[in-house]
């Protein structure tokens, strides 16, 4: 029998193209994928694939996301937005409603404010548990969900591979979160401040997150591209297929059997 093999998305915002051209990939080379994990951005491209959606049919519905549609911009004391974009997007692409009736069991890891703690999804309103997965501190408000406030699950675990150990045999990791440094920045403003900050901790957070993995495919091409390049999805979109099929081979070695 074939080994089940688990698929991590790590969270890095408009660099999810990337992902998408990865699920198109593994599609063209029939690459089973048994349970999906995601954070932020990947676990929006988590549940869509278990859920069936076409990667080139969610890149054409994402392609029109910019900073400036994806989000509402009205300042609160919480954060700029709640994400409406991502949620009419949602809507329209899923036919499911709930994580436990996805075909595919999928995970969603997102940080609770209130707990300190990480918190992985795997029932509940899928649409509900990727908004609070993808809420990065500062730029957006916090969900609350069952009276706890939930951000970004980068925070503590940007590469959710740990928790699906319970679910597969392998497991191959996409991370769109490579190490960028930044020589140039304005660091007086708040909001450049606080990303940075979030950016780093992502980013220590997921070489952790790599030991657990099989195997972790993480494109250098993706460093010059930034977490709002929503006018580069396409190049992104094929980045990512190519970084797949480079891999092919060693991805299928991880299915078969000893």
């Amino acid at each position: 029998m074939a080994k089940k093999l688990g698929l991590a998305l790590s969270g890095g915002g408009s660099r999810a193209a990337a992902q998408l051209g990865a699920l198109k990939a593994l599609n063209d080379n029939d690459i089973e994928i048994s349970a999906y994990s995601g954070t932020s951005a990947g676990s929006m491209v988590a549940v869509l694939a278990a859920d069936g959606v076409d990667p080139e049919v969610a890149l054409k519905e994402i392609d029109s996301f910019s900073i400036f549609t994806m989000v509402n911009l009205s300042y609160s004391l919480s954060g700029l937005s709640n994400l409406k974009k991502i949620k009419k997007s949602l809507s329209r692409l899923l036919s499911t409603e709930n994580l436990e009736d996805l075909p595919v069991p999928t995970l969603i890891a997102a940080t609770n404010l209130n707990a300190g703690k990480i918190r992985i999804f795997d029932k509940g309103p899928i649409i509900e548990r990727v908004l609070a997965s993808s809420s990065i501190p500062v730029l957006f408000a916090p969900q609350n969900i069952d009276g706890s406030n939930y951000v970004d699950g980068g925070m503590l675990m940007n590469l959710p591979a740990e928790p699906l150990k319970d679910y597969c045999d392998k497991i191959l990791a996409f991370s769109i979160t490579p190490v960028v440094e930044r020589t140039k920045g304005d660091y007086n403003r708040i909001l450049d401040i606080g990303l940075r900050t979030f950016e780093l901790s992502v980013q220590g957070n997921v070489r952790t997150s790599k030991e657990a993995c099989d195997l972790v495919i993480e494109p250098e091409e993706l460093n010059s591209f930034g977490i709002f390049s929503f006018d580069k999805m396409d190049k992104m979109f094929d980045i990512g297929y190519e970084a797949i099929e480079k891999n092919i081979d060693d991805i299928k070695a991880l299915t078969k059997e000893d």
